[in-house]
């Protein structure tokens, strides 16, 4: 009892309460898998809970060597294993089993490749830039709000050009005649006399 600390009392109402809190916490929980896997030998559940802790309060204060030295060793565990996959690979007799090891082989290489990944993230972070507008070219639209949810799209009709029609169902007669611009009033539509028959 005398290893929860004081925040988590606070919270609690009842010893009981304070116990769960306490156990439930992410380094009590990798203690557990970590001592009932015999990983870490005869090393009592409470040290292994202190020192997950220990390591927890460094991250949260900056200190990312134990992370880093993690990610590290995960990568090589990961390239030995993708290693070892390969050779089995190589050396099956039937075509399911080469399939299978390379398949697995090639997962733990991109696992590796990923873990590295996050590892060089860890040492240089890529630089974040919060621009709210960047106009380039001449006809830029820049929606700076909030952004909502688009509206569902009904599945409609094809609309009709309505430019082409004065009424519903009405056409455009194309051999019709039309009235005379006011721009050229010499131009004028033939009369009825001088058209062709």
């Amino acid at each position: 009892m005398s290893n929860i600390p004081a925040k988590k009392f606070a919270m609690a109402e009842t010893e009981e309460q304070a116990l769960a809190i306490n156990y439930l916490t992410p380094e009590c929980l990798s203690a557990a898998l970590l001592v009932s896997s015999n990983l870490i030998g005869e090393t009592p559940f409470t040290e292994v809970i202190l020192e997950l802790s220990r390591q927890t309060a460094a991250i949260n204060n900056g200190d990312m060597t134990q992370a880093e030295n993690m990610l590290v060793a995960q990568a090589h565990t990961l390239n030995v294993l993708f290693t070892q996959l390969t050779t089995r690979a190589l050396s099956a007799k039937q075509m399911s089993g080469l399939e299978s090891y390379m398949r697995l082989a090639l997962k733990a290489q991109n696992q590796a490749r990923a873990t590295l990944q996050t590892l060089g993230e860890l040492k240089n972070p890529k630089q974040v830039a919060f621009v709210k507008q960047a106009n380039i070219g001449n006809q830029v639209q820049v929606n700076n709000g909030i952004q909502e949810k688009p509206a569902r799209t009904r599945k409609t009709k094809k609309a009709q050009n309505e430019l082409l029609e004065v009424e519903h169902g009405e056409r455009l007669d194309t051999r019709a005649t039309g009235k005379a611009g006011g721009a050229d009033p010499a131009m004028a539509t033939l009369g009825a006399k001088h058209r062709t028959t």
